[in-house]
């Protein structure tokens, strides 16, 4: 059985669909690699997966399964067990997808307990084990900054470390790399293709880059909406 499963999905918003016909299959352990120009759809198709289309969008057409189940009709409350433990998202800039008025730690701190029933402190001390796994050095210490404090590359390995916290089986990555020097990414590329052996880990990751691309085991071009090729 495949671990996700597009079957002719079509997303549309306002009645207008943007993403046409796509189906994908990945088993357990694949990296897949979905390239195309800006706004061809690829993050809407990720997004989608991850049940969180924007701005009304929705599946208008098809089915997206996880380990055989639909993902179409979650309740809230399923999202919530199952986004960070069974699926999990990483952003272009993870930094920027956290509170600048906030620690990592605060926030780090409030994803484990979102997902654990656990103190403040055992918590804490689970973010630092996982930054010092994702080769991050002084654990506390970053713990303790706000994110404009780190560099890009320090930032992004800190969404992988949130994003891998409970080793889920499905990883989406959102041009994980784009705002990196070529050095920093090739180390966080590593790190993906690290992590993705260790746990078995299945991983999307969204690109324009071909060379990124081919790091993958399977590449997939969407254009205009649609799968090409």
């Amino acid at each position: 059985m495949a671990l996700l499963e597009l079957k002719d999905v079509t997303i549309s918003y306002k009645n207008v669909p943007t993403v046409q016909n796509v189906s994908l299959s990945l088993e357990q352990g694949q990296i897949c690699s979905i390239v195309g120009e800006s706004g061809s759809g690829k993050t809407t198709v990720i997004r989608a997966v991850l049940g969180l289309l924007a701005g009304g969008g929705r599946v208008t057409q098809g089915e997206i399964l996880f380990e055989g189940e639909t993902l179409l009709n979650k309740s809230k409350e399923d999202w919530r067990k199952l986004r960070g433990t069974g699926i999990s998202m990483i952003f272009q800039d993870s930094g920027a997808m956290m509170n600048p008025t906030r620690k990592i730690g605060d926030c780090f701190v409030e994803y484990i307990r979102t997902h654990e029933n656990i103190s403040k402190r055992d918590a804490w001390d689970k973010g630092i084990k996982m930054l010092e796994r994702m080769r991050l050095p002084s654990g506390d210490n970053i713990m303790k900054s706000y994110p404009f404090q780190l560099s890009g590359g320090m930032r992004q390995r800190v969404g992988i470390a949130m994003g891998m916290t409970y080793q889920p089986r499905l990883l989406l990555a959102d041009e994980p790399t784009g705002n990196l020097d070529s050095k920093t990414s090739a180390d966080v590329l590593g790190l993906l293709k690290r992590t993705s052996m260790e746990f078995n880990q299945t991983i999307v990751m969204i690109t324009h880059n071909n060379e990124i691309a081919q790091l993958a085991d399977r590449i997939v071009r969407i254009e205009d909406g649609r799968i090409a090729g």
